[in-house]
């Protein structure tokens, strides 16, 4: 969390489902004016969701594990992640893969793929829905689909739940 204050940001806001691999919360950190203001909503507009005990006590403890954490070498093992999704996911008929830096500049990249219809014998939105459909359902960004790209965050993501994706992308290229 450092690191993202230190960027000079006002105000941070954070899933820590995401970004911590912590049950569904969010964090508001930042000039106290501003989470003073953020908190103030619970009493205007609303509040988006009441967070259990269990959920902040999880969020606590994966802020102190990530205070632990050498955010470098996590970051590379990430990357490594990615890349070998990219080249296995690259060989499959009618994909084209590849990483790309987070967007928003958190430090893992994404793994994008580019679906050739004609090849794949399906377009992007096809496979999105049918990789939603199957079980486990697998879920992914894609709103590039209609361009025909789709984009994985592997972050905190296990190996077997990888291959099983890999899996996934191979049963409905073959």
């Amino acid at each position: 969390m450092r690191q993202l204050l230190a960027t000079g940001a006002d105000l941070v806001l954070v899933s820590a489902q995401k970004y911590l691999g912590a049950p569904t919360a969010g964090l508001v950190m930042g000039r106290a004016g501003l989470v003073a203001a953020v908190r103030a909503q619970e009493k205007g507009i609303g509040r988006g969701m009441k967070a259990t005990k269990e959920a902040i006590a999880s969020v606590l403890a994966a802020l102190a594990e990530q205070e632990e954490l050498n955010i470098a070498a996590w970051a590379a093992a990430q990357a490594r992640i990615v890349d070998e999704f990219a080249a296995r996911a690259g060989t499959l008929p009618g994909l084209a893969a590849w990483a790309e830096p987070d967007p928003t500049g958190l430090p893992f990249p994404r793994a994008h793929l580019r679906v050739d219809p004609d090849r794949a014998g399906m377009g992007a939105p096809e496979l999105a829905m049918a990789l939603r459909a199957g079980s486990p359902s697998i879920w992914m960004m894609d709103h590039c689909a209609e361009l025909g790209e789709l984009v994985f965050e592997l972050v905190a993501l296990r190996t077997d739940e990888v291959e099983a994706i890999l899996g996934r992308l191979t049963a409905l290229m073959a």
